[in-house]
């Protein structure tokens, strides 16, 4: 790649370094604001609730000091501004240090009575922050989104196939606050043209000459293990960030640990659902939430049946046979969404329709189905069929969130990623319909199969179920 280190321009640098991260600052402190209203609301309520039951309320001295050391320990953390985190990193490092501080407080309650309020209040306090936070924070976030006062550029190192998908990628989800402004690479055919509407502005000396942010993400995993080492020395001596994407590609990327042998870097790959602990966890969530959604939602079950009775003749609701964990085949309850005589209409059309035909076999699915009933395509629309699935999950065939079920005709479609696939129970929703639903292709599917599978943790579950309620609401992509 002919790269040397070259003497950059340092005081064109370091002023534009003093404007980025005064931009920084401002939206770390907005954020840093928003949290703080959602805790002084949190314990404004709780304050109300010790004085409606008569207890001692709550100080103001005690609530700046508690808010002062949560905000504290969430800046340790890097959540102000936040920038790069994914969305189960940030959930994760919310309820950590959220539950951590209140934790320390009731400890504290145990000691120094003057910096503790009821441990009732306490609880009630940091139980709303952890609801309330979190959402106000993206709320805000949003806001500096659409007003452009959020994220930092970011100077793309490559142009290639993996530059083009991470330049996508960061486009789609601007709350990772990481901007794509110009791309580098010595590729002479790639210069001066565009990827994703990102300039490929030159060679990549030309990006160590004149840096044009402060973060460079490098972006050239096939390059040789010298011409690696060379290109990330000399990017990170231009630069005062720089992320590498390693050549790692079809290895579990959520469950990296570095480590460090002497000076050698190593890291450890985590298998999170082959831990015994891991599953016990997946398996309590799962109990929990079916249950009470069970209790909760039984009314509505009532009115679905009730209406998909009166709309089309047979059952409410129907068994579809399914594979469930270690390709053992159980019974998928649903509502019904078609009519009796479905197959002999699905028949009929895809006879005389080649392109329907087509399409059936390619996703095993249609968009204007005939068979679905005028109360089916509501139901599915909503994802409300897919609600008798709960017992499925009582029971322990299914999980609230995994893979989704397939039938046997689909196995051969899996291929090798059916062997990692048949290690988890299917779930009621999953990564691909968090993610598209039924808009995206076959393999796309199997691929955020795979990816959900090898890359599991406990936060990705609660992202998956906040991201469907979300799609379910604004109806995308079902049918």
């Amino acid at each position: 790649m002919g790269l040397h280190t070259p003497n950059a321009p340092a005081v064109r640098t370091a002023n534009r370094g003093v404007l980025l991260a005064q931009r920084g600052v401002s939206q770390g402190l907005v954020l840093v604001i928003s949290d703080l209203l959602s805790g002084l609301v949190s314990f404004g309520f709780a304050n109300l609730l010790l004085t409606e039951l008569g207890e001692a309320s709550v100080q103001m001295g005690a609530v700046v000091i508690w808010l002062g050391v949560w905000l504290c320990w969430r800046f340790y953390q890097g959540l102000y501004p936040g920038y790069g985190k994914s969305p189960q990193t940030e959930l994760r490092l919310h309820t950590v240090s959220t539950v951590q501080v209140l934790l320390v407080q009731l400890a504290a309650a145990l000691a120094f009575d003057r910096l503790a309020i009821g441990v009732g209040g306490v609880v009630v306090a940091w139980l709303l922050i952890l609801l309330l936070a979190l959402p106000v924070r993206y709320g805000v976030r949003s806001l500096l989104i659409r007003a452009g006062n959020f994220g930092r550029p970011v100077s793309i190192i490559g142009a290639g196939q993996t530059a083009s998908l991470t330049i996508a990628h960061l486009q789609a989800n601007p709350a990772y606050g990481l901007i794509p402004l110009a791309a580098y690479d010595d590729n002479p055919f790639l210069q001066e043209t565009l990827l994703h509407g990102v300039p490929v502005r030159g060679s990549i000396e030309q990006a160590l000459i004149d840096p044009l942010t402060e973060q460079a993400l490098i972006s050239i995993p096939s390059a040789r293990a010298e011409t690696q080492q060379k290109l990330v020395n000399n990017v990170y001596a231009a630069f005062p960030v720089t992320w590498v994407i390693p050549d790692l590609f079809g290895i579990p990327n959520q469950a990296l640990l570095p480590h460090n042998i002497g000076s050698i870097a190593t890291l450890e790959v985590r298998n999170n659902l082959r831990s015994r602990r891991s599953r016990m966890v997946k398996r309590t969530m799962d109990l929990l939430a079916s249950v009470m959604g069970t209790l909760v939602i039984a009314p509505i079950f009532l009115v679905i049946a009730i209406a998909i009775k009166v709309d089309s003749p047979g059952p409410a609701v129907y068994r579809a046979r399914r594979l469930g964990r270690d390709g053992k085949l159980f019974d998928c309850f649903k509502f019904r969404s078609m009519h009796r005589d479905a197959e002999a209409k699905l028949q009929e059309v895809l006879a005389t329709d080649p392109e329907l035909k087509a399409e059936f076999e390619a996703t095993h699915k249609l968009k204007d189905d005939p068979r679905v009933t005028r109360v089916g395509n509501f139901l599915r629309k909503t994802s409300l069929d897919e609600f008798p699935q709960l017992f499925n999950v009582i029971v322990g065939e299914m999980s609230l969130v995994g893979p989704r079920p397939i039938v046997e005709a689909e196995v051969v479609k899996y291929g090798k990623t059916y062997t990692a696939y048949k290690q988890v129970r299917p779930g009621m929703t999953g990564y691909w319909q968090a993610n598209g639903r039924s808009d995206t292709s076959y393999d796309e599917r199997v691929g955020m199969d795979n990816f959900y599978v090898t890359n599991w943790t406990p936060w990705l579950d609660l992202v998956i179920l906040l991201q469907t309620v979300r799609v379910v609401l604004v109806g995308k992509g079902a049918y």
